[in-house]
C-alpha cells in the first residue's frame, strides 16, 4: 500500500475517532486555543453541546471558556455535517459576528482541520454569513433581530447556538427582558426548521430574577446545567475549584474580595445563582457601625471550626457579641483557615481579650477534636477555669436548616438592632453573598440567638457599679464568700465598709475543695492587707520584775473569715468545703437562708446609692463576678417567655450563691461597723452581738 493510502487510512481513522470522542476532537484539533489545562467541567460542557437532546441550557461562570467551546463545537458539527443552516445568536448582531469571525479564522488557519476534512471554504465568506463547499452555512443573528432572510437555499435554520444572549454589560428593564423572551419563544423558535426537534443550545449566565437562563429552566422546562466557579465536594463538603489550573481557591478568594458590597453580582457571574436586590436576605443598608469598645456589657463568643485540618478546607468562622436589651452589638468577627492548634490559640485570645462570659463551641466539634487540646493549653497557661459552653448540634443548624438558622438574624438587621463596633469586612461580605457559601462567619454570629442570656437575676447592675483601682478599706475586715459543687470551687473576696459592699477579687477553679481552698486563701490573704490599731500591755523583762506594764498601740492584721451557704453544713450533701477551710485552719460560718435572705438584700443594695455612689462596687479584678452580674447569672426563659424561677445552673450560679450567702448575714456585719461591740456567730451562722467588750484604741 502506498504512503498516500496509509495517510488516507489514518485520516479516516482519526475522523472516526473524533466522531465518537468529541472531547478529544476539541482537545487535539484546537490545542492552540487551550493554554491552561482543561477541567472536568469542560468535558461536561462539550458532552452537553454535542448531546442528542434537542434543547439544552448551559450556565457557566464568567471565564470558563463557554464562547471558546461554542465556536469549536460549531466547527466540529460543520465538519461532520450535522446541520445545513446553523444560526449563532448573540446579545447583538456585532457580538454574533465576533463569534463567526473566530470560526472563519479557524477554517482559514487551522491546518489540522484542513488536513483532516479538506478545504471547507465556499462561495460566500462574508461578515454575517459563511457558506461552505458542501452548501451548508453558518449565519450570525442578534437578539431581537428579525428572522427574515435566515433561510438558506431551501433550508430553514435546523440548528442554533446562543451565546450570552443577555449581555452582561447591559442593564435592561423588565419590559425589555419580556420583549426578548417573547422574541425567543414566539419568533425565533417557531422560525426553525422544526420547532420541536431542531437542535438549540443556549450558553449564558443568570442575571437577576426573570433572566432568560432562569426562564428557559423554570418556564420552558429545558434541561439546564450549571457550572459555578467552585462547589462543595459531595463526600467531604470541602470547597473544590471548578477549574483549578486557572481559578484555584486562592484566586477565587481574591476574586470574591473584589466584589465586597456587590456580592449579588459575584453570585450571578461566578456562582450561577440569580439574585434580586429585593429578594436578598441581607443588604448593605442594614449594616450600622457605631464605634465603641466593650465596657460593662456581658460579652459572648462562638467559634465554628472547620471540619478538616487541610489548609484548603472551609474556613473557621468566629464572632464576639453582646446583647443590650434587643440590640445585638458585634465587637469582632472573622474567618480564617486555621489548623487545630491555631483554633485553640484563637479561643484563648477571645476569652482573654473580651472577658467572655461564655465561648460557645458546637458540642460535636468540642468533643471530637477540641476538648483535649483546650485542656492542655489551659494547664500550660495556668488558668483555673475556661468559660466554654458546649452548644448542642441542633438539626436547625444543618442543611437547609442552617440557612434558616442564619436567616433568623435578618429581623434584627432589618430593624436596625444590630451594631458593628468596628469594621467587619468578612462578616459583611458573607452576609451580602448569603446564602451562597462561604457562610462561616454568619453561622457563628447566628449562635447569638441560642446563647442569648435569659432574664438577669440582677438587672440593675451597670457601669456605675464598676470601680477601677478599688482598694480595701484598711480598717475593715475582709471575707471570703465560698461555694463549691462537684468539680468546681468558687470564692469572692468581699468587704462591707461605710455601708458599701465591695467585691475585690474572685476565683473559679476546677477541682475539689481539699486541693484548692488553701491556695485560694493564700492568694486572698495577699490582697487582704487590712487591720486595726489595738492596745497591748507590754510587760517588763524577767530581770525587771517590778517594772510597771506599758500600754502600746499595735497594728493587728484582721483575719480572713469564710462565709459559705448553709448546705455545706449538711451531713449527707456537703462536698467537703467547710472541712477544707477548717483544715487550713481558718474560721468558717454557714449562712442559713443564703439565697432567700441574701438575694433580696443584694438586689436592694444594687438599687441604693449614697452620696451619688452605688452601694455595690465591683473591681475589674473580680472578672467572674462581672461576668455573672452582666449576663452569666440569669434565669432561663422557657416556652411562652416565662423564666425559670431559679437561675441557670453552672459556675456563675455557684459563685453568686456564695456572695448571696454573705449578704444574708450582712446585717450583722453592718452592725459591727456601726458600733464597737463585736459580732459573733452561733452554730447556725446567725450573727449576734458578743458580750465581750470591744477594745478601744
Amino acid at each position: 500500500m502506498s504512503d498516500a493510502a496509509d495517510r488516507d487510512g489514518e485520516r479516516h481513522a482519526a475522523i472516526r475517532f473524533f466522531a465518537e470522542d468529541r472531547w478529544q476532537a476539541h482537545e487535539i484539533l484546537f490545542r492552540h486555543r487551550h493554554p491552561e489545562q482543561s477541567c472536568e467541567a469542560h468535558r461536561e460542557i462539550v458532552r452537553l453541546i454535542h448531546g442528542p437532546q434537542p434543547r439544552q441550557g448551559i450556565e457557566g461562570f464568567r471565564g470558563i471558556a463557554k464562547s471558546t467551546l461554542l465556536e469549536e463545537a460549531a466547527i466540529i458539527k460543520k465538519c461532520y455535517r450535522e446541520f445545513r443552516n446553523l444560526v449563532i445568536v448573540g446579545a447583538s448582531y456585532s457580538r454574533a459576528v465576533d463569534r463567526l469571525a473566530s470560526i472563519k479564522r479557524e477554517f482559514e488557519l487551522n491546518w489540522r482541520i484542513a488536513e483532516m476534512f479538506g478545504d471547507q471554504k465556499g462561495p460566500t465568506w462574508q461578515e454575517g454569513k459563511i457558506v461552505f463547499s458542501d452548501g451548508s452555512c453558518i449565519q450570525a443573528l442578534g437578539r431581537d433581530q428579525s428572522m427574515t432572510g435566515m433561510k438558506h437555499l431551501d433550508w430553514r435554520p435546523d440548528a442554533a447556538l446562543g451565546d450570552d444572549i443577555e449581555d452582561p454589560d447591559e442593564v435592561r428593564s423588565e419590559a425589555e427582558r419580556e420583549d426578548t423572551w417573547d422574541w425567543l419563544m414566539q419568533t425565533f423558535l417557531p422560525s426553525l426548521d422544526d420547532p420541536l426537534t431542531s437542535w438549540v443550545c443556549l450558553l449564558g449566565t443568570r442575571r437577576g430574577k426573570g433572566s432568560m437562563m432562569e426562564r428557559i429552566e423554570t418556564e420552558a422546562r429545558w434541561p439546564v446545567a450549571k457550572f459555578p466557579i467552585e462547589y462543595p465536594d459531595k463526600v467531604t463538603g470541602e470547597r473544590v475549584a471548578t477549574w483549578p489550573s486557572k481559578f484555584p481557591l486562592e484566586k477565587i478568594d481574591a476574586l470574591r474580595s473584589l466584589y465586597r458590597g456587590k456580592m449579588d453580582t459575584y453570585s450571578e457571574e461566578f456562582m450561577c445563582e440569580a439574585t434580586h436586590a429585593a429578594s436578598r436576605v441581607f443588604r448593605s443598608g442594614m449594616f450600622r457601625m457605631v464605634p465603641r469598645a466593650p465596657r460593662w456589657e456581658a460579652v459572648y463568643g462562638f467559634i465554628d471550626p472547620a471540619s478538616s485540618v487541610n489548609r484548603q478546607s472551609a474556613t473557621t468562622g468566629w464572632a464576639v457579641w453582646s446583647w443590650v436589651g434587643n440590640r445585638l452589638i458585634v465587637w469582632a468577627a472573622g474567618a480564617e483557615r486555621l489548623l487545630p492548634d491555631q483554633v485553640i490559640s484563637l479561643a484563648f485570645r477571645l476569652i482573654t481579650e473580651y472577658n467572655l462570659v461564655w465561648l460557645g463551641v458546637e458540642r460535636d466539634a468540642l468533643n471530637q477534636f477540641l476538648m483535649q487540646p483546650l485542656r492542655q493549653e489551659q494547664l500550660r497557661r495556668g488558668l483555673a477555669f475556661v468559660p466554654l459552653k458546649a452548644v448542642a448540634a441542633l438539626s436547625a443548624t444543618k442543611g437547609r436548616g442552617k440557612i434558616n438558622f442564619i436567616e433568623g438574624l435578618q429581623p434584627f438587621f432589618a430593624a436596625g438592632e444590630v451594631e458593628f463596633a468596628t469594621p467587619l469586612p468578612d462578616l459583611e461580605a458573607q452576609l451580602l453573598s448569603f446564602p451562597y457559601p462561604p457562610i462561616d462567619v454568619p453561622n457563628a454570629l447566628a449562635y447569638a440567638q441560642l446563647m442569648r442570656p435569659g432574664v438577669l437575676v440582677y438587672d440593675n447592675f451597670d457601669e456605675a457599679n464598676i470601680v477601677e483601682s478599688m482598694e480595701p478599706a484598711p480598717d475593715k475586715p475582709l471575707y471570703l464568700a465560698g461555694n463549691a459543687e462537684k468539680g468546681v470551687v468558687t470564692a469572692a473576696l468581699l468587704q462591707r465598709a461605710n455601708g458599701e459592699l465591695r467585691v475585690l477579687a474572685d476565683w473559679i477553679v476546677e477541682g475539689v475543695p481539699a486541693d484548692l481552698i488553701a491556695d485560694i486563701h493564700k492568694e486572698a490573704a495577699l490582697l487582704a492587707e487590712t487591720g486595726r490599731w489595738e492596745e497591748h500591755d507590754e510587760l517588763g523583762e524577767p530581770d525587771q520584775p517590778y517594772k510597771l506594764p506599758i500600754r502600746r498601740e499595735v497594728w493587728a492584721r484582721l483575719p480572713l473569715r469564710w462565709i459559705v451557704p448553709a448546705f455545706h453544713r449538711d451531713t449527707w450533701q456537703n462536698v467537703g468545703l467547710m472541712q477544707a477551710i477548717r483544715a487550713i485552719p481558718q474560721g468558717v460560718s454557714a449562712a442559713d437562708g443564703g439565697t432567700e435572705r441574701g438575694r433580696p438584700a443584694l438586689a436592694a443594695m444594687l438599687r441604693e446609692h449614697q452620696k451619688g455612689r452605688p452601694k455595690v462596687l465591683v473591681s475589674p479584678n473580680a472578672r467572674w463576678t462581672l461576668r455573672a452580674l452582666t449576663g452569666g447569672f440569669a434565669r432561663v426563659v422557657g416556652r411562652g417567655g416565662v423564666a425559670d424561677p431559679q437561675p441557670e445552673p453552672g459556675i456563675y450560679r455557684t459563685l453568686m450563691e456564695g456572695i448571696e450567702s454573705f449578704c444574708a448575714i450582712g446585717a450583722g456585719i453592718e452592725r459591727q461597723e456601726q458600733s464597737q461591740q463585736p459580732v459573733a456567730y452561733d452554730r447556725r451562722g446567725v450573727p449576734y452581738e458578743s458580750a465581750m467588750p470591744a477594745r478601744s484604741r
